[in-house]
């Protein structure tokens, strides 16, 4: 009995989240850099750099065996990505570093990536063609086959699966909508629903233009930020079986005594969904150092899903990309204007974010995912 009681207990352990051993990903510079992260402080470690010419947005497969890298061709020119687009295979070896599978050729460069849940399929948008694809995965490698290229409107950013695999969800800034399509996990086509968008919030005090979404793993919801005019971040009923949205709330992220230029990008839940965090860009001047970016906290209602801000937590310059680990700990942010990556604790009480640390970064950090190794 005591040892059956033992090795439960070392096997509900070794489960633990807060024990699991997790990697930290960033793209820049041509490069992703590998991190260990350490459970208790969520100071880094560099570990392994793997060179990759236009290394840009990532995904980690399903069983986190690999990660996907927008990225250029090898044959490309100046390593330009945007005009010799790839999506790179990369396997995540037992220790967590990386060795490049394959590098294929794409038609347009994706600055988002998603893989459908039957890891058949793996989509991305295209900002300034107003596009969204979806390329077929081959034993979970990408080997070049594009099965879909949909026209959407200019401005369409992350390409999202929701959790039943029967959408795929683009917001557009340009338009202040959000597209809607049917997917098919089976052929990997999308096809627009009726109606084909959720039109973002309009009214003047309203943060508008949607960019990136995310819904809530338990609650019938999604969460947008919304980029311009009025920056902030938006609540949304979800109706998986219809496959439409309806917007709930919204709130405005921009400094009650800041009159700059702000922009919101990237938005993550910690895996307990007690509290959300955006964030916010002061692109009033890009080259200014330092500016008034942040990353905007928010609590969760555990009934509502609605939010309530904490507060804004001064940040690197222009974090497009940030993510939060596994254990919900610990945050990330990606200065893509200063080349740094900053590390904050996130306080289990209140949500409040303290900086720990920052590191130097390659030019031009453009993404940063935590990975829990499997």
């Amino acid at each position: 009995m005591i040892r059956t009681a033992l090795l439960l207990l070392t096997v509900m352990l070794a489960a633990s989240p807060a024990l699991a051993e997790q990697r930290l990903y960033l793209a820049a510079g041509h490069e992703i850099n590998t991190f260990r992260v350490d459970p208790d402080t969520g100071k880094l470690e560099k570990m392994h750099t793997l060179d990759l010419p236009g290394a840009g947005p990532l995904e980690p497969s399903n069983d986190r065996g690999r990660l996907y890298a927008a990225a250029a061709r090898p044959d490309a020119p100046n390593n330009n990505s945007r005009r010799h687009p790839a999506i790179a295979t990369l396997r995540i070896q037992p220790n967590g570093s990386l060795k490049l599978i394959n590098n294929a050729a794409v038609n347009l460069y994706p600055t988002y990536l998603m893989t459908d849940a039957t890891s058949g399929f793996i989509a991305g948008n295209h900002y300034g063609a107003g596009k969204a694809s979806v390329w077929k995965l081959e034993d979970g490698v990408y080997r070049g086959e594009t099965v879909q290229e949909l026209p959407l409107e200019k401005r369409a950013h992350a390409a999202l699966f929701s959790a039943s695999n029967r959408w795929m969800l683009v917001p557009a800034t340009g338009p202040n909508k959000v597209f809607i399509n049917r997917f098919d996990s089976e052929t990997g086509r999308l096809t627009p629903n009726d109606p084909p968008y959720a039109k973002g919030p309009t009214g003047k005090n309203e943060a508008r233009q949607p960019r990136h979404l995310i819904f809530h793993p338990e609650k019938p919801l999604a969460y947008t930020t919304q980029e311009r005019e009025r920056p902030g971040v938006a609540v949304w009923k979800w109706d998986e079986q219809n496959g439409t949205l309806k917007p709930i709330q919204n709130i405005v992220t921009q400094p009650d005594d800041f009159d700059g230029f702000i922009t919101t990008a990237d938005l993550h839940l910690t895996p307990d969904n007690k509290f959300l965090y955006v964030s916010n860009r002061d692109t009033s001047h890009r080259s200014a150092k330092p500016g008034r970016d942040s990353i905007v906290a928010f609590r969760v209602h555990p009934e509502t899903g609605r939010l309530k801000m904490i507060g804004h937590q001064p940040c690197e310059r222009i974090p497009r990309s940030f993510d939060i680990d596994a254990t919900g700990r610990f945050l990330y942010v990606a200065g893509q204007a200063d080349d740094h990556l900053g590390v904050y604790r996130i306080n289990p009480n209140t949500g409040e974010l303290s900086k720990v640390t920052q590191y130097e970064t390659g030019k031009r950090p453009i993404w940063v995912e935590t990975v829990e190794l499997p």
